[in-house]
C-alpha cells in the first residue's frame, strides 16, 4: 500500500464519519421512534452532502498545490516570478526608455 496522500486520509475520514452517522441514526430510532423521521433526513442530507464537501476540499487542495509548483504528480506549473525578479525586470525596461528617450533627443 502506497503512503497515504491527502484524498486517502478524507476518503477514510469521511466513510468512518458516514458510518458513525448512521450507527447513531439506527440506535436513535431504536430508543426514540418519534424523532427516527427527522434523523433519517439529516442522515440522507449528509449522505450526500458530506462526500460533495470532502470533494470540494480535496479540488481545492490541488489547485492550490498546483500553483506552488508541485511536480510529485507530473504537473509541471513553473511557480510566478519573485518580487525581486519582477523589480529587476521594471528596472530594466525604465533604462531601457532612459536609453530610447535620450538617443530620440539627440
Amino acid at each position: 500500500m502506497k503512503g497515504m496522500t491527502p484524498k486517502r486520509i478524507t476518503a477514510l475520514l469521511i466513510a468512518i464519519l458516514l458510518v458513525v452517522l448512521y450507527v447513531i441514526t439506527l440506535v436513535a430510532a431504536i430508543f426514540d421512534p418519534t424523532k427516527s423521521g427527522k434523523l433519517f433526513g439529516m442522515c440522507l442530507f449528509a449522505t450526500v452532502a458530506v462526500p460533495l464537501l470532502a470533494w470540494i476540499y480535496i479540488w481545492m487542495y490541488e489547485r492550490v498545490k498546483r500553483t506552488e509548483g508541485d511536480t510529485s504528480r507530473g504537473l509541471t506549473t513553473p511557480p510566478g516570478p519573485t518580487p525581486e525578479e519582477v523589480l529587476r525586470e521594471i528596472e530594466k525596461e525604465e533604462v531601457i526608455e532612459e536609453t530610447e528617450a535620450v538617443e530620440e533627443n539627440e
